[in-house]
């Protein structure tokens, strides 16, 4: 068994818990299987208690803990649940971590909220953030986020962000882009800026994978320029916002921009390496099976490369001490692999600095079914080329510091 020094392991800041995999609408582009969001699983509290006394115990978490509750619909389970699990997590911390800040996030449909969950949202405001899925006007989110009949949820979506509204209660917002929204990117950012009131943040989320035969949810690196100009008029139509004085926050373009401004300087963070940093992000499903490298990975991704079923999982809580798991030598084979990765996109890519990096797993799967000999993906192109040369272009089209 390997050192855990060895391993030079990040602490812990993100930790995403399953509540349940259910989820009660049916979106087309879902990463969970059909079969998981089906199912009514509900984590007992004591597995992700279990967890953070563990990780309290090898000194693994980080000034700030971040639980996010995700990968299954949360707000299917009551809100009794979740206020116990707030207290009990907050206790434990309290009295074996007091230097560790936590806070809880929420990322929900917002179809089942009502005056309940703005109660409880209320009640634990000041250690609760709230982030809503809406992929804008009807025509764009009524297309793929469905109901288990196939009709849209655009409605019951729009009850439960309304509901926040009345309330007072903020929230972030992330909006998937499929091929409708490039077609009027202004109209998919003006339905936003409208409840600009109400979000704390936006962002919106290219398919990780675009879908075989998905129609518009399916997209190849032929599209560069297709999402390079859809990039430019978001950033056209956000600088226009901002000099008349509305400015309205879209993350990707922020962090864009960020990243070009820490180019070559000798402090700039390697954003590929940190993005898939073992144990900084890390994931437990209901069942107990933990994960890492990305928010939300399940053991169903690369589900066989490592010969045991499990894809990137360390192991499960409920079996396997988080010691053990962290000293395996699979965890070995995992940061090798990735490692590799990381030095293949180094050498190769001229993006590298400036890339916001998650696309190993892409990057493995494509080598392995084609043989490229390259470390771009579709994701690579879409995702980190074509915004940064729209970022370049936003920067070159004025005089801007």
């Amino acid at each position: 068994m390997a050192p855990l020094s060895k391993f030079n392991l990040k602490p812990v800041e993100q930790l995403v818990l399953q509540g349940t995999s259910f989820c009660n609408i049916d979106c087309t582009y879902c990463d969970l299987s059909p079969e998981s969001r089906r199912t009514k699983s509900q984590m007992p509290i004591d597995l992700a208690l279990r967890l953070v006394s563990e990780l309290i115990g090898e000194g693994l978490l980080g000034p700030e803990l971040v639980v996010v509750w995700h990968s299954g619909e949360p707000l299917t389970l009551p809100p009794d649940y979740y206020a116990e699990a707030i207290e009990a997590i907050t206790t434990l911390c309290q009295k074996h971590a007091p230097e560790v800040s936590v806070t809880f996030d929420f990322q929900t449909n917002a179809t089942l909220i009502d005056d309940a969950w703005c109660d409880f949202f209320e009640k634990y405001a000041s250690v609760v953030n709230l982030g809503v899925s809406c992929d804008g006007p009807e025509e764009l989110h009524g297309a793929f986020r469905v109901d288990r009949k196939g009709r849209s949820t655009f409605d019951s979506t729009m009850q439960g962000m309304d509901a926040l509204d009345r309330r007072g209660i903020k929230y972030n917002v992330i909006a998937v882009v499929t091929r409708r929204t490039l077609a009027n990117p202004e109209a998919f950012l003006d339905f936003f800026f409208n409840r600009r009131r109400s979000l704390t943040d936006f962002h919106i989320n290219v398919l990780a994978s675009p879908i075989a035969d998905g129609g518009d949810l399916q997209y190849g690196s032929t599209d560069r320029s297709t999402f390079c100009q859809f990039y430019r008029r978001m950033f056209a139509w956000w600088e226009a916002k901002r000099t008349a004085g509305e400015d309205f926050p879209i993350r990707n373009l922020s962090q864009a921009l960020e990243r070009l401004e820490m180019y070559g300087r000798p402090n700039a963070p390697c954003y590929v390496r940190e993005t898939s940093a073992p144990l900084r992000s890390l994931n437990l499903d209901t069942a107990g099976n933990l994960t890492t490298f990305y928010a939300g990975l399940d053991i169903a991704t690369e589900a066989d490369r490592y010969g045991d079923g499990a894809g990137l999982s360390l192991g499960n809580i409920r079996c396997s001490s988080l010691a053990d798991m962290l000293r395996s030598s699979k965890l070995a084979m995992m940061m090798d692999d990735f490692n590799s990765s990381h030095r293949w996109c180094a050498e190769k890519c001229e993006y590298f600095s400036v890339c916001p990096g998650g696309f190993e797993l892409i990057q493995w799967r494509d080598k392995d079914n084609v043989g490229r000999d390259t470390p771009e993906t579709v994701e690579c192109v879409i995702h980190a080329k074509a915004l940064t040369d729209a970022a370049l272009d936003f920067i070159d089209s004025s005089d801007r510091s």
